[in-house]
């Protein structure tokens, strides 16, 4: 797989793994904004294609835990973009090379800069490839990716003392309820999320939170 990145465009190749911290003009948000899309466009339709049977919902969850912070950290692992990446001695100094949000941005990045170099089928091989554990592992009846977990933890590591989900509202008929829930934290609304249990409903809120967090 790393062979595949050798029909990157050199130029944009450089810019994928240039971190904004060097202070360059030229750095890997703007690709990895295009590669986030690109990622969920390519998981979403693979999954359409060849799960058939899953509902909307499902094939959101599975989507959104192969395109996770640790699973996109784990497969730049595996093309050691670590190493490759660009930044200032400062970020190196912190842990940036380690860094899972730097690893998952820095490998969303090399995905756009692939997608505009070789185009979207060459692409949708790599990507497939890369993830195929991650992807296969989410689509296995059995499994649960517990979000609220994830982001209690991450929260409690930030010093953060109040997380709340409270259900904003429902409608539907009662045995076909879809429920919203906000997700607080130290009584700020940070996300909401809408499922067919409540439980449902809060996995999405904090997955949302995530998302957004690492977005920030």
């Amino acid at each position: 797989m790393e062979g595949q990145l050798m029909r990157i465009s050199p130029q944009l190749y450089r810019e994928a793994i240039t971190h904004s911290s060097t202070g360059e003009e030229l750095h890997n948000e703007r690709l990895e904004f295009l590669g986030d899309a690109v990622l969920d466009m390519i998981i979403s339709q693979w999954l359409y294609l060849h799960k058939e049977s899953l509902s909307e919902g499902r094939m959101s969850q599975i989507r959104a835990a192969v395109v996770r912070e640790e699973s996109l950290a784990a497969a730049a692992g595996k093309l050691d973009l670590g190493s490759k990446v660009r930044m200032s001695k400062g970020e190196e100094k912190s842990g940036g090379r380690q860094r899972p949000s730097m690893l998952a941005d820095a490998l969303e990045a090399v995905i756009a800069a692939m997608y505009l170099s070789v185009g979207l089928e060459e692409t949708r091989n790599f990507v497939l490839n890369l993830l195929a554990e991650p992807l296969h592992r989410a689509c296995d009846d059995n499994f649960v990716c517990d979000y609220k977990s994830e982001f209690q933890e991450k929260m409690q590591a930030a010093g953060v003392e109040s997380i709340d989900y409270s259900v904003t509202r429902d409608f539907g008929p009662d045995h076909n309820k879809t429920f919203w829930v906000e997700l607080t934290v130290d009584g700020n609304a940070l996300a909401s999320g809408c499922g067919k249990t409540k439980k449902q409903a809060e996995q999405e809120a904090a997955r949302k939170a995530l998302r957004n967090r690492l977005s920030d």
